[in-house]
């Protein structure tokens, strides 16, 4: 059982609100009435600060058990940006897995 690891994928999810001053917004399209939804493609296009952030909760899609080179094979496809790694620092970084905040 040492080389098996149970992979839990989940997703997580924020609420996020975007403020954008009425005037600014008019200074896009200054030809005609201000249309407050144009803040909605502003967000869309990334064009917006974030204002706030509440996380709403983390909902949980499924669950796997695979062995040492199957984990070692999810590892470089989710951490390309790791792939200098050798093998026992990807395994040592995987089986230091418990968080070190507490929930108090």
């Amino acid at each position: 059982m040492k080389d098996q690891y149970v992979v839990v994928t989940a997703i997580s999810t924020f609420r996020e609100r975007y403020v954008v001053p009425l005037d600014e917004l008019q200074k896009l399209n200054p030809e005609v009435p201000v249309n407050p939804e144009w803040a909605m493609d502003c967000v869309t296009c990334q064009e917006v600060e974030e204002f706030s952030q509440k996380h709403i909760g983390e909902l949980i899609t499924d669950c796997d058990v695979l062995n040492e080179d199957g984990i070692l094979e999810l590892f470089d496809k989710d951490n390309d940006y790791l792939a200098s790694w050798d093998r026992d620092q990807k395994i040592n970084h995987i089986r230091n897995w418990r968080e070190t905040w507490s929930k108090t």
